[in-house]
C-alpha cells in the first residue's frame, strides 16, 4: 500500500488515480493526524507527503516516524521551496523531493525508484 498525504484534495485525487492504475492499492489522508493511523499499517510500503498541511504538518510527521522507528520510505511534495533536499536528509525515511507543480511522470519515476513495482494483482478464480 502507498499512502497519498496532501491537504489539497485535487493533487491527492490525481496521485491516487495515477498509483492505482499502476497497480498499487493506494490509501489517502488529507492530514497528517490521518496519515499516522494509516502508517501503522504493515502493508505501508511508501508514502507521499506534502510538506504544509494544516495540524501536523509534514515535517512533524517525519519527526514522530523517526521517534517511532517508522521507516516507511517517503517522497516529498511541496509547492514552496523554503527548504533544500540537503535539509531533508536529516529525515532518514525521506528518498525524493518533487516540486509543485509535478509533471505525473516524475511521480511514477520516483514512486518506481523507491517503493518497487506494485505487488500482482490476484486474479480471480474462473
Amino acid at each position: 500500500m502507498i499512502l497519498v498525504v496532501d491537504d489539497d484534495k485535487p493533487i491527492t485525487e490525481l496521485m491516487h488515480r495515477i498509483l492505482r492504475d499502476m497497480g498499487y492499492r493506494v490509501e489517502t489522508a488529507y492530514d497528517g493526524e490521518s496519515a499516522w493511523e494509516h502508517l501503522r499499517d504493515p502493508d505501508c510500503r511508501g508514502m507521499i507527503l506534502d510538506m504544509r498541511m494544516p495540524g501536523i504538518n509534514g515535517a512533524e510527521l517525519l519527526l514522530l516516524m523517526q521517534a517511532e522507528g517508522i521507516e516507511v520510505p517517503v517522497i516529498i511534495t511541496t509547492a514552496f521551496v523554503d527548504f533544500e533536499e540537503d535539509e531533508l536528509k536529516e529525515f532518514v525515511n525521506v528518498r525524493k523531493l518533487i516540486l509543485k507543480p509535478f509533471d505525473p511522470d516524475e511521480i511514477v519515476t520516483a514512486v518506481r525508484e523507491h517503493f518497487g513495482a506494485a505487488a500482482p494483482r490476484a486474479v480471480p478464480a474462473p
